[in-house]
């Protein structure tokens, strides 16, 4: 917007009306001067033209230069008044956000169904859940939950599940904040999952990760799914059919003793240590967990694609080589998917992948990769970029950089925090 401004005294001032239309803040003319309220009833402003003097919330303030009544119209110093009614103005003051946004340092993203961004204020007092709009300076407190920091997004996008401190199951609204405890059970839960119809949640349950059961969200529920006593199992996958999990288990050290049990002769075999991917078939009864890899590569996200194959980002264990997403296939067979950057980063959306790497310039590239494999740059930054949060859908992609939070639309990033 070009505002009409006039020079008093060597200070540009600006239209009072324009600026109040522009942050879209009540002005009212009195006896008194002239009062302004923010459009959420935040913050009140009272000045006269004249007097440097002028009131924010009650409190006495003062203008670098007393606001001009001039050709019938009045001028106000730009910054300050923006910054009484909670508003920011940009660097060339070209720009007016009705809200500052919020600052600090922010860390797990979660979309939700209305296309807002839920994001944690990771250097807060106290947990702060803040909710933003697409919209610079538009946001909200959205909880103050200790336990829900971190949620399992429901297929719909409108409720997120974690678990309190009593290890109970919880369900939050993603659009109200309100929550309820699904169920009874305490057990430890982790790597929550819900199903694609959203009726079952899906999680790796017991202290040591051994068992992988399921909860109806209808009623709360809890059926066990897998009691193998395989212990340390993660990042637990579930297709959109369900018919069958992906999950992986960190293998550890086979101990070794002689017939006499001896603390001399007690040896540890590492030859089989490490992480590896694991299948099940559940539509089968008591169908038994399938390996689909032996590699000493680290694994991580896994996601079972819609024709059944699986794919994951493997790390070399000792570092000397480059991350690679790899497929592996219904009929065993494994691969690389290529790409030209070091993938750090993948995740399952309804047509494929979302998938955040480092290019040779040392750039972070974010692309989508469509069941038919076919790939399309989304999103390239030179900044280092320390979170991707893609919605269900894959329509909607945000990054945090620096602990500052980020929309990207149409390629571009737009900054929701400062």
């Amino acid at each position: 917007m070009v505002f009409n401004t006039i020079n008093s005294s060597g200070y540009k001032l600006y239209s009072l009306n324009q600026v109040a239309g522009e942050i879209g803040a009540k002005l009212v003319l009195g006896a008194g001067g002239f009062e302004l309220n923010d459009s959420k009833g935040l913050h009140n402003v009272k000045l006269k033209t004249g007097s440097k003097s002028y009131q924010v919330d009650g409190n006495s303030e003062a203008f670098t230069v007393a606001p001009v009544f001039y050709n019938g119209k009045t001028y106000v110093e730009l910054s300050k008044l923006v910054y009484a009614l909670g508003g920011e103005l940009d660097a060339d003051a070209s720009t007016i956000l009705s809200f500052a946004r919020p600052e600090g340092l922010f860390d797990t993203l979660h979309w939700t169904a209305a296309g807002s961004l839920i994001a944690n204020k990771s250097d807060a007092e106290s947990a702060q859940l803040i909710k933003f709009s697409t919209e610079p300076g538009n946001y909200e407190v959205f909880s103050s939950n200790d336990s829900a920091v971190d949620f399992a997004v429901s297929p719909d996008g409108q409720w997120g599940a974690f678990n309190d401190e009593t290890g109970l199951l919880n369900l939050i609204n993603l659009s109200s904040g309100a929550t309820k405890t699904l169920g009874t059970d305490n057990s430890v839960k982790t790597d929550l999952v819900w199903s694609n119809d959203g009726k079952i949640i899906y999680f790796i349950q017991g202290d040591k990760q051994e068992k992988i059961a399921k909860i109806a969200v209808d009623t709360g529920e809890v059926k066990s799914v897998l009691a193998d006593k395989v212990e340390n199992k993660s990042e637990l996958r579930i297709s959109a059919d369900q018919k069958s999990a992906v999950y992986i288990v960190n293998l550890t050290g086979i101990a070794k003793n002689d017939a006499d049990s001896t603390e001399d002769s007690l040896t540890v075999d590492f030859s089989s240590a490490g992480e590896q991917l694991y299948k099940l078939d559940l539509a089968t009864k008591d169908a038994k967990p399938a390996a689909l890899t032996t590699t000493p590569d680290n694994k991580l996200y896994p996601e079972i694609s819609a024709d059944g194959s699986v794919v994951y980002l493997s790390a070399d264990a000792e570092g000397n080589a480059a991350n690679t997403l790899k497929v592996v296939k219904a009929d065993g067979t494994s691969s690389n998917i290529a790409l030209d950057v070091e993938v750090n980063w993948s995740t399952g959306v309804n047509n494929g992948l979302v998938v955040a790497g480092s290019a040779a310039d040392g750039s972070t590239v974010v692309y989508s990769i469509d069941n038919n494999g076919a790939k399309s740059e989304l999103f390239r930054s030179a900044e280092d970029v320390s979170e991707v949060a893609v919605s269900k859908d894959g329509s909607k992609l945000a990054i945090v950089s620096d602990g500052g939070v980020w929309v990207v639309q149409g390629g571009k990033a737009l900054q929701l925090s400062k």
